[in-house]
């Protein structure tokens, strides 16, 4: 699955969020997924240790597709930035849509830290770094 349509949809789903929580959404699909069906759902490339992480290629795709906007924050004022997808909605099927749906329903009222630590504590976590 494209990374592009992956954060199209999520971006569609959830309005201008922080490429923080965007990276922890993706990384709570593929988790679920591990769990459920003992693969990945993605061929992303995630790298990392302890409670922080980032996925390889993230920043670029946003920077070069003119679907993703960034909106620039202010710090100074506790105004994060966001990324807004401007594009139509990707059309996901099977499993990729069902584990971002099941990923986007769990994070909904989750804070960006209550998320990260959903993701970082997960059992299954270290499966996903590609820096072991």
């Amino acid at each position: 699955m494209d990374i592009i349509d992956i954060l199209g949809y999520i971006l569609s789903r959830t309005g201008c969020i922080h490429p923080f929580r965007i990276s922890r959404i993706i990384g709570l699909a593929e988790l679920l997924y591990l769990e459920e069906k003992g693969e990945r759902l993605t061929n992303l490339k995630y790298y990392g240790f302890n409670k922080v992480f980032y996925i390889e290629g993230l920043k670029e795709v946003i920077k070069k597709n003119d679907c993703f906007v960034v909106r620039e924050g202010d710090p100074s004022r506790g105004i994060r930035g966001c990324i807004e997808y401007v594009c139509n909605e990707p059309v996901l099927k099977g499993e990729v849509k069902e584990f971002l749906d099941k990923a986007l329903a769990r994070s909904a009222d989750l804070s960006d830290e209550e998320l990260n630590q959903l993701v970082v504590e997960h059992p299954l976590f270290s499966k996903l770094l590609s820096n072991k």
